[in-house]
């Protein structure tokens, strides 16, 4: 049975946002407002808004942007609706406040999107690659009484026990054809399959480094990748601290945001790592002085 489409792209989300749904961990958020839910309108949608307007506690929405422009086209207003409350228009920063996901409100549903049907595609090249590679010749006849023989045949080797031809007129009717595969090979797409969920862990910071040689890596390959891990989650953690700054500064709370789990330990060793190189830096520099001197 081959998998289903739609079925398989929304499970494969799935996969991605379990992963990143715990990328950020939140300190003195209140009960009406749970990490979770905040962070699935924001790597979902892209943005949220958290406003007190409704019952007097602080909850997260998603909404449409209204009223006027400003200079650089952004609007002033957000309009929310949700089953349980009334429709609002509420003035942003005054209101409510908006936190976004990234600069651009992107959120990760578009690169888990694009990635995961890709994924799929290949899993499904690789499923009929596989149900293919069973197949080594390729048996037709001209009518059904050597169909049926054929398949007799067939199901007899299947089973074990010795299978014979008994009319030598069948032989006139059937032939049997040699299997040729053109496209990728099962190495080939187990590669692809393996570069694609890199691709999607270097974007959410992870280091999943992919190469396509066959030889060892040397250190320096393995960490070439490295640079490439960090600009767009930090971008994402500068954003919920820009947010979550003027949600204190409204509402009065006191909450703060920073990385959780494996995210915080390589920020840690990034941070270390920046400051040895600072410290080589300050060095040199200090040492082309002395000998300028000299």
């Amino acid at each position: 049975m081959l998998l289903n489409k739609d079925q398989t792209i929304n499970e494969t989300k799935k996969g991605f946002y379990n992963k990143t749904l715990s990328m950020f961990h939140y300190e003195n958020l209140p009960d009406s407002l749970p990490y979770i839910e905040l962070e699935k309108l924001l790597q979902v949608k892209g943005y949220a808004f958290i406003t007190d307007r409704f019952e007097g506690e602080l909850y997260a929405f998603d909404g449409a942007l209204s009223g006027k422009l400003d200079v650089y086209g952004n609007y002033n207003e957000v309009i929310i609706s949700n089953p349980l409350f009334q429709s609002k228009t509420l003035e942003l920063n005054k209101d409510c406040v908006m936190i976004k996901n990234d600069d651009l409100c992107t959120g990760l549903e578009p690169l888990y999107k694009k990635n995961a049907i890709v994924l799929t595609e290949t899993d499904l090249s690789l499923m009929l690659s596989n149900y293919n590679s069973r197949i080594q010749t390729l048996i037709s006849a001209n009518d059904d009484n050597t169909i049926a023989s054929a398949k007799e045949y067939l199901e007899k080797l299947v089973d074990g026990e010795i299978g014979i031809i008994a009319e030598s007129k069948l032989f006139d009717s059937l032939k049997v054809n040699n299997k040729s595969v053109n496209g990728l090979s099962i190495n080939q797409l187990i590669e692809l399959q393996q570069y694609l969920k890199a691709n999607v862990l270097n974007e959410i910071g992870l280091n999943a480094n992919y190469n396509m040689k066959r030889e060892r890596l040397n250190t320096s390959e393995v960490e070439m990748n490295t640079d490439n891990l960090y600009p767009f989650i930090e971008n994402m953690l500068n954003n919920r601290i820009k947010g979550i700054e003027k949600v204190n500064e409204l509402f009065g709370t006191s909450i703060e945001v920073e990385f959780n789990n494996v995210w915080k330990l390589k920020k840690s060793q990034l941070e270390n790592e920046l400051e040895l190189v600072d410290e080589e830096q300050e060095e040199n520099v200090e040492g082309n002085e002395t000998e300028d001197e000299s």
